[in-house]
């Protein structure tokens, strides 16, 4: 007999989850499309072609093509890429995001391909930051915009909450803005600025040429 726990689900159900879990956020005060605007706006106007790293429900990609960019959206995960798929059709933005499976720590792209990467809340997630902010700074242009955010502390709580309620514990790695930025840094980037918005902190950086 198959797991049910291995059973994936139909991608309407994982939508409708997707919508109860958007819900709940707000509940809290807490608009997870309005933090990846935020996100998306901080480093003010960005070049196409973007990538954004760690796409998860799409979110930043979706705020991304809605500013008028093409997006290159990658995820390790399947069900995620589809799922961000289905919600970016939804929202007429299919036609701007090219969704993949990719391992962030070895993209399969050229290097300077993207005039801005992005990546947001997935620092907390990653065992090999390094790796992935490396690969992300070769990918970047010359005169690119690159963007780090993930949860500040009160996202942090929020996040904890909604899933100790569930009885589960939220993953957090100690991979962080700061020790993220200093990474950068010492690759070349240049920091241009900081914000702190919708639970979000998020940095970002030009690279010269």
């Amino acid at each position: 007999m198959t797991d049910p726990a291995l059973v994936k689900k139909p991608l309407k159900d994982r939508a409708e989850d997707f919508d109860r879990r958007t819900e709940q956020y707000l509940s809290l005060g807490h608009d997870r499309f309005e933090a990846a605007r935020f996100v998306a706006g901080c480093a003010g106007e960005l070049g196409s072609p973007a990538l954004d790293v760690g796409t998860g429900k799409g979110l930043l990609a979706m705020a991304l093509a809605s500013n008028g960019l093409e997006v290159v959206s990658i995820d390790i995960s399947e069900e995620d890429s589809e799922l961000a798929g289905f919600l970016a059709a939804e929202r007429s933005l299919s036609g701007r995001i090219e969704f993949a499976i990719r391992d962030a720590s070895s993209l399969p792209y050229e290097s300077g391909k993207f005039k801005a990467v992005a990546m947001m809340e997935v620092l907390h997630h990653l065992d090999n930051a390094e790796g992935v902010l490396s690969e992300m700074t070769r990918v970047l242009s010359p005169n690119g915009k690159l963007i780090i955010a993930d949860f500040n502390e009160e996202g942090f709580g929020m996040v904890a909450k909604v899933h100790r309620s569930e009885g589960k514990e939220h993953p957090r790695s100690k991979c962080t803005i700061d020790s993220a930025a200093s990474f950068l840094c010492s690759l070349g980037l240049k920091e241009e600025g900081r914000a702190e918005a919708h639970n979000n902190a998020a940095v970002w950086f030009s690279k010269t040429p």
